[in-house]
């Protein structure tokens, strides 16, 4: 149900969070310089196909790589405007259309502004007999400037056993990675309680199956855990999230559980639906373990008003629960 406000019980202070059922772009355009932190977009794939879902469904955009830029173009250039200093762009593709896009980011970005490549691989899903398995996406990120934010030690991860580096107590009795540099002979040493910074090739998240009971049916769902360690290593609590293909809402769902702010926007009826079910579910239980989240403002476009950077409406009665139900 559109145009209404979903409140927990309490409203912390800061602005409401918003899905936006519309055009990503006008959105975009009302938005203003530097007013947001992280941008994860996940954009239609250029398949020229009906995307479909377990019940939920969406056209994808035309397979044309060129036409799939030119479309794209603009909302990325205004992605870019609305970036803070330390902010950073994160553009989820396939093969498709990856490296057009990739070049018109280095256009708009500058090739300086490139930090990575990141190749989430997985396993799910079919095998093919004339060709090896395509089982990966590709996550490009680009920051606004040389002084981006990231956060590596709030992402670490395990470090494997069986490595080439030998296993040795340290000082404080606990196991230590360690490796001589042959050429040097300085020795390089690892605790391996503390795990490490992840590499730029993702294997340890696996895409959604069919009998996750974390799938909403929506047909591009991606999982949790793959926005939780973008979220993480690029902001810290309270920033703002966007999201301008919002899809099942994952993005949104992962900030509101972080404790960042979200303005997430979809064009499809069915999107805004389903990501606002999981929100409210969210919150609430978030709200029962004493910690309730901003409210969610559900709103169509053409009753969004335009952003000038992101107002504290905490203490705002003009539009009290009732008046957008």
């Amino acid at each position: 149900m559109l145009n209404r406000r979903i409140t927990f019980g309490r409203q912390p202070p800061g602005p409401p969070d918003r899905l936006v059922l519309g055009d990503n772009l006008p959105l975009l355009a009302g938005t203003a310089n530097g007013a947001v932190d992280l941008i994860y977009i996940d954009p239609p794939f250029g398949t020229g196909s009906v995307r479909r879902g377990r019940e939920l469904s969406y056209r994808d955009v035309p397979d044309d790589p060129e036409e799939f830029v030119l479309w794209l173009r603009p909302r990325l250039a205004e992605s870019r405007r609305v970036l803070a200093a330390h902010g950073s762009l994160f553009v989820h593709l396939d093969y498709r259309s990856v490296h057009y896009v990739k070049v018109e980011l280095d256009r708009l970005f500058g090739r300086a502004r490139f930090v990575n490549e990141l190749v989430w691989c997985y396993s799910v899903g079919g095998k093919s007999r004339r060709t090896f398995g395509r089982k990966h996406d590709t996550i490009l990120w680009y920051a606004r400037s040389a002084d981006y934010a990231f956060f590596p030690d709030a992402v670490r991860v395990p470090r494997k056993s069986g490595s080439h580096m030998r296993v040795v107590t340290g000082p404080d009795g606990t196991p230590v990675q360690e490796k001589t540099d042959k050429k040097t002979g300085k020795v390089y040493r690892y605790p391996v309680k503390a795990g490490k910074i992840p590499e730029d090739w993702w294997t340890d998240i696996e895409t959604l199956n069919r009998s996750d009971r974390e799938r909403t049916g929506w047909p591009t769902q991606k999982p949790a855990r793959l926005l939780e360690r973008i979220v993480k290593a690029t902001t810290a609590p309270g920033a703002l999230v966007a999201d301008w293909f919002a899809g099942s809402g994952t993005t949104a769902v992962v900030a509101q559980r972080l404790g960042r702010r979200f303005l997430a926007c979809d064009a499809e009826v069915e999107a805004i639906d389903c990501a606002a079910a999981r929100l409210e579910e969210a919150g609430r239980a978030l709200a029962e373990a004493g910690n309730p989240p901003p409210d969610v403002y559900v709103i169509e476009q053409d009753r969004q008003v335009a952003l000038r950077g992101v107002p504290d409406h905490s203490d705002d009665q003009s539009a009290p629960a009732s008046s957008l139900n």
